[in-house]
């Protein structure tokens, strides 16, 4: 009687060896949540200016009716850094550190050669141009904090990792996760600079072509008759 309590508490003693010793495994093949570091840097270039003819500014911009554009290209990149963590049992986790993002601002303008410059026509075009980068650099210098703000919620919501064996599952692990911090953050980036193209558009309202129009027609009536601009000129107010 006695040997047969020895052997069932040595059974007992065995079973909870190996039951915890799986649990032990089972959880050291998980790999643990990402503990990321963000980091934005914003850059505004200088506005690049340009000239072309009016029939290729219009060929440009497949608009005719165009006399001047400005481009307000915005360059947005990401860059990675990884490491790995050994779990155990061969196993390791593909683990993210940090994601660093540049903002870059580079806008253009251009004007039309066709048009003296310094002209009475040429400063009401120019003015109007100059709507579209004020915009263009205003929403810059606000989104910033924007885009900033959206790393970090992304960071903080990256999957998990799933435990890999060789250079080459890393390796795969890697462009899973950038894939998906790029997919959510691009998507972010794209609705607000959609935004900013709302902006720029009410600028470009039949309204506002309207006004410039009759605008330029006195300025170039004015020119013709030669009539000497006022210190503070209409096109000024």
């Amino acid at each position: 009687m006695v040997l047969v309590h020895l052997v069932l508490a040595f059974m007992a003693i065995v079973f909870c060896t190996l039951s915890f010793g799986n649990q032990a495994v089972a959880v050291t093949d998980r790999c643990p949540r990402h503990q990321v570091k963000t980091e934005l840097v914003a850059k505004q270039a200088k506005t690049r200016f340009m000239t072309g003819s009016i029939r290729s500014i219009g060929d440009y911009t497949n608009t005719h009716g165009s006399i001047a554009f400005v481009q307000d290209p915005l360059s947005v990149k990401t860059f990675y850094k990884f490491s790995t963590k050994e779990i155990g049992n061969g196993n390791y986790c593909v683990m993210l550190d940090k994601v660093k993002a540049q903002y870059r601002s580079s806008p253009r303008i251009v004007m039309p050669t066709d048009i003296k410059k310094n002209s009475c026509k040429y400063k009401i075009i120019r003015k109007h141009e100059q709507r579209h980068l004020d915009v263009h650099y205003n929403y810059h210098k606000q989104s910033t904090g924007q885009y900033q703000a959206f790393l970090g919620r992304i960071a903080r919501n990256v999957p998990k990792s799933t435990p890999v064996r060789n250079a080459e599952e890393a390796a795969q692990m890697q462009q899973h996760i950038i894939n998906y911090f790029d997919r959510q953050f691009y998507t972010r980036v794209q609705t607000s600079i959609g935004e900013m193209h709302k902006l720029q558009s009410r600028i470009d309202s039949s309204q506002e072509y309207v006004f410039t129009g009759r605008k330029i027609d006195r300025c170039e009536s004015l020119e013709a008759r030669g009539k000497k601009q006022n210190k503070k000129s209409f096109y000024d107010k």
